[in-house]
């Protein structure tokens, strides 16, 4: 696959934040183009002025016009290297942060490998593409991992989703490479869980997992504790093996909750969990009519806001959870709050959780320094859009 004489030119914005170490190039960005621009094609950017600044997939139909492979330009882009960049993202996870054998091995631009997300689960890898020129080289990814990380005896492709969809790529779900293998189990903490490759996203969300674990050392024998968006039982199974008497777990997923209790069986916990499954509006709702209060309650929904046009209706929505949350709280109860919505930083998600606790009749305070994403999913300095998970431990009492 030679690289084509493509030439993309940016404005003085786009050429700024580039220079400050952006990884994308936004379409309005571009003044001009050289060149018959196709999805999936290598191209070459510049400034307006001519200055190179680096070369990377394309794609003309997409907001995201351009995605940085590098930024020198005697850099050959093919097989050798994406075994490279594969293989020094699985090195920071091993060697500077520690990790063992479950955690984001690649995530896109934070590890120069735009629209790649890889997971590792013990001896299984979870790939997921969201870009049409990283499909091209789906085969020599799939190659790179298992060699960077000889552990890993399957890649499965994961590939499905909105931006799948939004990048005209099918949605697939099969091996791509090794043995046919679809789950296992990791330790997490005090917690164990199955990880299903048929299940939602890449198999498992890792980029809870430090904020999972955090919950631990709050959890005190005789406690009841709630945990809505449960997915497969995440911050639910924490409570119950570290001592809470009674963990009501809701999600909307029947799929999601016949994995929950499986992993719930897994730790030998099931005597303590009860698993709704239902709106989590509805479920808070009723749980209030019966007069419910929980000592802990962990609110760790879906995204509400997708893109920007949605961010006053999703801000609402993260309103009217959280308020209905702290309803349930006892006097003296912990909430633990979170939201993956890119389009909300902490300071917009700060301002809902004091608007709802004012609502509520709560006064707050944080139990931790503001929690994230999990280090395995690396925040780029220079890149607004690879930090996205907001975390709060707050003690909440009812104002006097």
């Amino acid at each position: 696959m030679g690289e084509k004489e493509v030439k993309v030119f940016v404005d003085a914005q786009a050429y700024r934040a580039i220079e400050k170490g952006a990884m994308i190039v936004f379409k309005k960005g571009v003044i001009r183009t050289e060149g018959d621009v196709k999805p999936g094609d290598i191209v070459e950017v510049y400034s307006r002025s001519g200055r190179f600044l680096g070369k990377g997939f394309a794609n003309p139909n997409s907001n995201i016009m351009v995605r940085f492979l590098t930024k020198d330009r005697d850099v050959e882009i093919g097989k050798e290297l994406f075994k490279e960049r594969v293989r020094a993202a699985n090195n920071y996870r091993k060697k500077i942060l520690g990790y063992g054998n479950a955690y984001r091995m690649v995530y896109g631009e934070a590890d120069y490998l735009p629209g790649l997300i890889v997971d590792r689960f013990n001896d299984i890898a979870s790939l997921q593409i969201s870009s049409i020129g990283m499909e091209r080289f789906k085969m020599d990814v799939a190659e790179a991992i298992m060699e960077a990380e000889p552990g890993i005896e399957t890649v499965f492709e994961k590939n499905t989703g909105r931006a799948r969809r939004r990048e005209g790529l099918p949605e697939i779900e099969r091996v791509l490479l090794g043995k046919e293998k679809y789950r296992t189990i990791i330790q997490e903490g005090k917690a164990r869980f199955i990880v299903d490759m048929r299940g939602q996203k890449t198999g498992f969300f890792l980029d809870q997992r430090e904020n999972r674990i955090a919950l631990e050392k709050y959890i005190r024998g005789g406690e009841k504790v709630l945990d809505v968006f449960t997915y497969t039982g995440g911050f639910a199974i924490h409570a119950a093996v570290s001592g809470a008497d009674r963990v009501v777990a809701v999600d909307n997923s029947p799929k999601a909750i016949k994995q929950a209790k499986e992993n719930a069986k897994l730790n030998g916990v099931e005597d303590r969990m009860e698993f709704i499954i239902g709106s989590a509006f509805e479920v808070m709702e009723n749980l209030q009519k019966k007069g419910e209060k929980f000592d802990v309650v962990v609110v760790d929904p879906p995204a509400f806001v997708q893109h920007e046009k949605d961010l006053k209706k999703g801000l609402r929505a993260y309103f009217n959870v959280n308020y209905q949350a702290m309803k349930l709280l006892k006097d003296g109860g912990i909430l633990v709050t979170a939201s993956c919505s890119q389009h909300v930083d902490m300071q917009l998600f700060k301002n809902m959780i004091i608007a709802a606790s004012a609502k509520a009749g709560k006064f707050l305070k944080m139990l931790e320094p503001y929690r994230t994403q999990a280090p395995d999913h690396p925040i780029l300095m220079a890149s607004k859009d690879t930090e996205y998970l907001k975390c709060l431990f707050l003690y909440a009492e009812n104002l006097r």
